[in-house]
């Protein structure tokens, strides 16, 4: 199988916790399969939809953090959002997240050659830059095309996996796939939301299930289907 692979880095990364909306805003420990779509729809300048893709990553940072960040609050006004208090939040993050990113849809590589938006990964502050896999040529190469083998066991970490799922540790999180955001001037709604065990990347364990792919003899991938 055919698999197109990116590289993400940067400073900082915040996955917001979701039902969590008073006190510290907590970060969850992986990325959800939705923020990658937004992700990619980020670079692509148009929404993404979940059928697009199967998205598989590894996902690893150095530790988390908290800041400080302002807020102002939205009041609903003749039809229309209006500013109203502002406040003081806690907002917990990401330090030097890195991101494995591998997509079975190939002509998404031209979003990561040739991105149309600055990439960030959550806040708008948490920018994000995706690193040269290739340089040869006096050609630089920001994505590449690897050969992943199905296999029915591999050590799994720092991602995603689909609850209940034997033999791994992790915290169980109710999450949504994806966002509709197609109705302009509306809110984005959710999509299909699912419960998944997000196993962190120190904290990787052998497991049997389908849809697992070999990227080398040290790594391997759950490649997860959207819809």
């Amino acid at each position: 199988m055919k698999l197109l692979h990116a590289k993400i880095v940067g400073w900082t990364a915040t996955f917001r916790m979701p039902l969590l909306y008073s006190g510290t805003g907590l970060t969850a420990p992986v990325p959800p399969y939705s923020t990658i779509l937004g992700f990619i729809g980020n670079l692509a300048a148009r929404e993404i939809k979940p059928h697009e893709t199967r998205i598989g990553y590894i996902f690893k940072s150095s530790g988390l953090a908290i800041d400080m960040e302002t807020t102002q609050r939205l009041k609903m006004s003749s039809n229309k959002l209006s500013p109203q208090e502002k406040g003081i939040v806690k907002r917990q993050f990401h330090l030097n997240p890195a991101l494995d990113i591998y997509l079975d849809n190939l002509d998404f590589q031209e979003y990561f050659e040739n991105p149309r938006n600055v990439p960030s990964l959550g806040r708008s502050q948490d920018l994000v830059w995706i690193e040269v896999i290739k340089n040869s040529d006096g050609l630089r190469r920001y994505t590449e095309i690897i050969e992943a083998e199905s296999v029915g066991e591999a050590k799994i970490g720092g991602t995603l996996l689909p609850f209940p799922q034997n033999d791994i540790g992790g915290q169980i999180l109710n999450l949504p796939e994806y966002f509709y955001n197609d109705e302009r001037g509306h809110t984005r709604c959710t999509g299909k939301t699912s419960k998944f065990v997000a196993v962190k990347y120190e904290n990787a364990s052998n497991i049997s299930r389908s849809n697992l792919f070999k990227i080398n003899d040290s790594k391997a991938v759950y490649m997860h289907s959207i819809l």
